[in-house]
């Protein structure tokens, strides 16, 4: 026992002052029998192994095993064996470099510029930074190796708790506008007339190959930006408009620049810099493409205003989801979607939902986006009506470089989510605002949400004007102006009933695209006992819904209709020999007092519009009956 132990103690020089926790039992295990075999020695069972860190330890302790990929076993083992290996210069200035955007960008410090390392963290690996991958170093240890001069004097806040904040002065505090960043030139024809093209190019040059790793000496260009505003090297300021703006002027025909894209991160580009049979084609001096315009270079910094968005192809209006998309930049990693990302994020937010129809969960929340873009829209023709009313407190809120809005969800202590967007820093760019985070009751502080908007934050959109909108009168009548409406719409019929009423010698089998739906709708109204088939059988619904709503009135469901901005009634509708309801008939309320028949909705149409009021809890138009139960 006494040879195991001292092989313990040689290979994890820990173990002896460790209180262990020894989840990773299983590698520990391999690695001392490779050990063992190394020296011609037997392998150890798992209880000799146990036996002799107890013998080191006795507080040592095991919990349930299991399996680690090689990259985190790797982790583990540098771990135990204490002495981490050191970061390399292009190591600290890469990680220095990615906390300092995030966390400027990001994460508002207490007075005195500290950090709770806790939501430090989480910001950190919100935005895709693990510290681990650091030679397994912990949040604590990266920002002790990255921040020296800052860690040098004071590390850790001890009025509060000398575990739990972190003192960083020296980065720029969270909301505070960059230095000159609002007036900055940003267009090529404003660069500084006396810039030094070689000089730039050295600077560049030296930052390039001590801050951005390229072992290969190909260099990622999404890593080139960072590194250069951790040099304070900043190409906007010299009148770059972009990176590539930049690599352009400084290398002109000699730069090379290749894409190397994988399956996570498709787009990936790299640049090298020059081989020595390049170096004649380096510019020398800035190329001038404005020489005879008298206002390439102007006299005065001005901001130049941002382009409009772009009109619709067609001239119709825009939909709920461009005027989303119009208002703000959800930021994303190449090959993604960022508003996908966002409404994963709000998703996570929010109170526990089912938002996607039928079974199976494709991954984007199809319901909860409908629900975020139609409530925005709401929002924005509140904000439109009410402008001129000087009482009216606006619902998307705009305090200096950041805007508000709420979502109408709650988190899940019942308090309301709201949205958090930022200025937009690129001038080319038609969209305002870009997007930083959805913001519930645990985030309010991180975000520093009423420092910036004040103690009143926005109301959620209102969609009525009076309760009594929101149920039928059974005092008044149901008319149903025109059933060849629902004809024309019929991919809203259950698709049984079409089939069974429908004409006998259509074909049915093939796929249903929307052809299908218009040669069907065409094949009904050109056979004058099939349509009075059809017609019978929706009227025969529709009264018997009549008959039933005035028995329970709450059967009716109020729906928001958008492009009408008011307040519509659903009515459930069984066609057929259905024994629940399968489609849904929309009302209006008319000048008269009386309803109309608008049109009809699929069950899935009716659930969406009915979320925006509220989550429908009624007996007719539950979310697992209308999808069916989640596969």
């Amino acid at each position: 026992m006494k040879s195991l132990v001292e092989t313990l103690k040689e290979v994890y020089t820990v173990a002896p002052a460790l209180k262990a926790n020894f989840k990773e039992f299983n590698p520990i295990l391999d690695a001392v029998n490779e050990r063992m075999a190394e020296e011609g020695r037997p392998a150890v069972s798992a209880d000799e192994l146990r036996e002799a860190f107890r013998e080191i330890n006795p507080q040592t302790r095991f919990e349930p095993q299991f399996r680690l990929d090689d990259r985190i076993f790797e982790a583990v083992r540098t771990i135990f064996t204490v002495e981490l290996p050191p970061l390399t210069e292009e190591q600290k200035n890469e990680a220095a470099a990615r906390i300092r955007e995030i966390l400027e960008r990001r994460l508002a410090p207490d007075p005195g510029h500290f950090y709770a390392l806790a939501t430090l963290g989480e910001a950190l690996r919100t935005e895709g930074l693990d510290t681990r991958d650091y030679g397994g170093r912990g949040v604590k240890q990266l920002l002790k190796e990255t921040f020296e001069e800052d860690m040098a004097a004071a590390c850790y806040d001890t009025a509060h708790s000398p575990h739990h904040y972190i003192c960083l002065p020296s980065l720029r505090p969270y909301g505070e506008p960059a230095p000159v960043r609002e007036n900055r030139p940003v267009r090529v024809a404003m660069r500084p007339r006396d810039l030094d093209i070689v000089d730039l190019r050295r600077r560049f040059e030296f930052i390039l190959t001590s801050s951005v790793p390229a072992p290969d000496g190909w260099y990622e260009l999404v890593k080139i930006t960072p590194a250069l505003k951790a040099k304070m090297f900043d190409f906007h300021e010299m009148g770059f408009f972009k990176l590539k703006d930049l690599l352009s002027a400084l290398y002109g025909d000699a730069l090379e620049i290749e894409e190397r894209g994988d399956e996570e991160h498709p787009n990936k580009k790299f640049m090298r810099l020059p081989d020595d049979d390049k170096l004649h084609l380096l510019p020398t001096e800035l190329a001038d493409d404005d020489e005879d315009d008298d206002d390439a270079y102007p006299d005065d910094n001005r901001v130049f205003e941002r382009p409009m968005p772009r009109p619709t192809i067609d001239g119709r209006p825009k939909s709920a989801l461009e005027k989303l998309l119009d208002f703000a930049f959800f930021p994303a990693p190449a090959g993604r979607n960022g508003l996908d990302i966002a409404i994963g994020h709000l998703a996570a937010t929010a109170r526990a939902e089912r938002w996607y129809y039928g079974r199976i969960d494709p991954g984007t929340n199809p319901l909860l986006k409908n629900f975020l873009t139609l409530t925005f829209e709401r929002l924005q023709y509140e904000d439109t009506v009410g402008r001129n009313d000087p009482r009216y407190e606006p619902k998307i809120l705009v305090e200096g470089r950041f805007a508000t809005f709420n979502t109408g969800l709650c988190d899940p202590y019942n308090e309301p989510i709201y949205a958090l967007f930022k200025q937009n820093e690129r001038l080319s760019d038609s969209r305002p605002w870009t997007f930083m985070a959805f913001v519930g009751s645990r985030a309010m502080g991180q975000f520093d949400m009423t420092g910036k908007f004040g103690a009143r934050l926005p109301q959620p959109a209102h969609y009525y004007n009076s309760t009594a909108e929101l149920t039928f009168d059974v005092r008044r009548d149901i008319v149903v102006p025109n059933l060849d409406h629902y004809i024309d719409h019929c991919n809203r019929l259950p698709f049984d009933f079409l089939r069974y009423f429908g004409p006998q010698n259509f074909d049915y089998d093939r796929q249903r695209t929307r052809e299908f739906y218009e040669e069907l709708a065409e094949a009904i109204k050109s056979d004058p006992f099939v349509l009075s088939r059809i017609r019978t059988q929706i009227e025969s619904a529709i009264d018997e819904a009549k008959g039933l709503l005035r028995w329970n009135y709450r059967r009716a469901i109020p729906i928001y209709y958008p492009k009408a901005k008011s307040i519509s009634l659903l009515l459930p509708l069984f066609l057929g020999n259905a024994s629940k309801p399968n489609v849904a008939l929309v009302m209006s309320a008319t000048p008269s007092g009386d309803y109309v028949a608008t049109t009809i909705y699929t069950l899935g149409m009716a659930y969406a519009g009915a979320r925006l009021l509220c989550g429908p809890e009624n007996e007719w138009l539950k979310i697992g009956d209308v999808f069916g139960p989640i596969a």
